[in-house]
């Protein structure tokens, strides 16, 4: 069950990166990016770091 509610947590965390990087993109229709554009994409991805550190945290790194 826990693993599941990570794996939920990960998904849904890698969806904030991707979908402001692709928003971006849409809103400037495809001009330069920014040092602002890839500093917010790149700050939009540290929720999904947390999430691996509590996945390695709560279910252990060695699995046998």
């Amino acid at each position: 069950m826990i693993k599941k509610l990570f794996l939920l947590l990960q998904v849904l965390s890698l969806i904030a990166p991707v979908g402001i990087f692709f928003m971006y993109i849409i809103m400037d229709q495809g001009d330069q990016f920014t040092y602002e554009h890839y500093w917010v994409t790149g700050m939009s991805f540290i929720p999904f770091l947390f999430v691996l550190l509590l996945k390695s945290l709560f279910l252990g790194i060695n699995k046998k």
